[in-house]
């Protein structure tokens, strides 16, 4: 029996929902991730955020979801990495020109280690807002869960079903004697 994407997907969020942790640590954690994601170092960001997280005492396996998470735009990779190696360019110097039909890893690091350089430093920019951003998203996602954990499920139906059913008058029907 094969399991879908969609399924997956489903699978994977409701074991990230249900981490334990502070929201902030869980935000941090899958950031760390992310963050690790862009560096040009395919295939190990996984390793990178593992290794991150816990020199940093956050939730490694936020921190590997968030690594993995790069699955989603890996046909982008070749545009990402001729970008960070544009950006990084403008700040080191760099002696062999890297183009789009060129922006394979192995060929950056044939080219030489300035080309990577240049890489590495202009990951680090692309990473850094959104890194940012991705942990203010997943803290607020994190916050609403745990809010919603809080509110008992029964308080929740009554409260969008319509008025409250305890008041002055019907007191003596709904609070036990």
């Amino acid at each position: 029996m094969r399991i879908s994407l969609k399924e997956r997907i489903r699978g994977f969020w409701h074991k990230l929902t249900h981490l334990k942790g502070r929201p902030d640590q869980i935000a941090a954690s899958f950031s760390i991730g992310i963050g690790a994601s862009f560096l040009p170092l395919n295939p190990s960001p996984i390793i990178m955020a593992t290794a991150m997280a816990w020199l940093l005492k956050k939730n490694v396996i936020a921190a590997v979801a968030g690594a993995t998470a790069a699955i989603l735009y890996t046909p982008l990779l070749p545009w990402i990495w001729l970008e960070e190696y544009r950006l990084g360019k403008l700040i080191l110097p760099v002696q062999h020109p890297l183009t789009l039909d060129r922006a394979r890893l192995w060929e950056v690091l044939q080219k030489g280690w300035d080309a990577y350089a240049a890489m590495l430093v202009g990951s680090i920019i692309i990473a850094t807002p959104v890194t940012l951003l991705t942990y203010f998203i997943v803290k607020w996602i994190a916050e609403r869960r745990v809010r919603q954990k809080k509110t008992p499920q029964h308080f929740r139906l009554m409260a969008a079903s319509g008025p409250p059913i305890a008041s002055a008058s019907n007191a003596s029907r709904v609070l036990p004697r």
